[in-house]
């Protein structure tokens, strides 16, 4: 068996090629796969900014239908019942290690020293079809991976990784046991989104289903604050109608201190967007910074005011595996509250993979999406 798909040289060169499938092993799935989203990290490897063993298989945030599984395959990772014909989507990353962070820090799996991810390994690296911009799908027997229900599209599937990514961050921003006294998140309580990308719109999403009293999202462009708002976002703020760091004044002036948000969640991803979040936060606020996976420069911190405003900061790297049931558990109680199927705004075939990058890259798009079996 043969599949079709993108490989992505070191230049950042897209080609299609027709790779072979191997038979899978007893613990192993196939997928076909429905669609693959582009996001920051594709472009930054696009670009030059990941250190990866090129050419690779991009795509790593992909839903599909199962083809096939494995003899000893019954259960998702979330023991939910797995057969031919289910909608599925897969934890892109895989802990090849049972390091001392894995024995000590086991709420932080993604602290392990040794670890493989879908869409970021070498097309050579068996079994070749290990990215989401591909036909078929290998799902390997180590790997975290869950079944969709029945009554949810498989194309919002795609979008399981990115809200991960988003409800990670924000779960960050609870302190066990003590909302009451508003130490992090509580129900009723303020909440700064920066960023109205897909990341910042499901952070917002995520922070009103969770009770937030309120929810103001912060970006540069009205149409995406426009659709912020059937996000959840109570407020929105467009900074570029402020000089300089104005803005944190107004978004101060909405919230019930007056003196700034309970909690901040930074997804903008460029450096002066942290040093915006700490001057935004109220004195002991929490700030969750998820922006940066990548390098894209460095932000000019003073250490003396995160002391006298006594601020928790949290980073938030992707999400532990079973993030993605709170994700799956958040889509299907709010599609029809939230307009996630709007975020995917640029479509195409493996065959055009090329201009998605570009429509991401530019900001022309939420989430372009590549459908390899179009």
């Amino acid at each position: 068996m043969q599949s079709r798909t993108v490989v992505m040289d070191e230049s950042g060169g897209i080609d299609v090629r027709t790779v072979d499938v191997p038979d899978i092993g007893p613990g192993e799935l196939l997928v076909r796969v429905e669609l693959t989203g582009i996001c920051g990290s594709d472009v930054h490897m696009r670009t030059g900014g990941l250190d990866l063993d090129f050419p690779v298989v991009p795509g790593h945030e992909l839903a599909g239908v199962v083809e096939s599984v494995g003899e000893d395959v019954a259960t998702d990772s979330a023991g939910n019942r797995i057969e031919p014909g289910d909608g599925v989507t897969v934890v892109p990353g895989i802990n090849v290690v049972d390091d001392w962070y894995t024995d000590h820090v086991p709420a932080h799996p993604l602290a392990c020293t040794e670890r493989k991810v879908y869409g970021f390994r070498g097309v050579e690296d068996e079994p070749h079809v290990h990215g989401g911009m591909s036909e078929y799908f290998v799902v390997e027997e180590d790997a975290h991976f869950f079944r969709l229900p029945d009554d949810l599209d498989v194309e919002l599937g795609a979008l399981v990784e990115p809200l991960s990514v988003a409800t990670h961050a924000f779960d960050l921003s609870y302190q066990p046991g003590v909302p009451w006294i508003r130490e992090g998140f509580g129900i009723g309580q303020s909440v700064v989104v920066q960023g109205a990308g897909p990341i910042g719109m499901l952070a917002a999403a995520a922070a009103s289903h969770a009770g937030a009293g309120q929810v103001i999202s912060v970006d540069l462009v009205d149409e995406r604050l426009e659709l912020a708002e059937r996000f959840g976002a109570t407020h929105t703020v467009n900074a570029g109608d402020y000089e300089d760091d104005d803005f944190v004044d107004a978004v101060d002036d909405l919230t019930p201190s007056g003196d700034g948000p309970d909690v901040v969640i930074e997804a903008v991803g460029h450096p002066s967007a942290f040093e915006q979040a700490l001057d935004i936060s109220r004195k002991a606020g929490t700030v969750v910074e998820v922006g940066h996976y990548a390098y894209n420069g460095e932000a000019e911190v003073d250490p003396s005011q995160i002391i006298h405003k006594e601020l928790s900061i949290r980073g938030s790297l992707a999400y532990p595996p079973n993030q993605f049931e709170t994700a799956i558990s958040l889509l299907e109680q709010t599609a029809d509250e939230f307009p996630y199927g709007e975020l995917f705004n640029h479509r195409v075939g493996l065959d055009e993979a090329e201009s998605a990058y570009e429509a991401q890259a530019a900001g022309e798009a939420y989430r372009a999406t590549v459908h390899p079996n179009e």
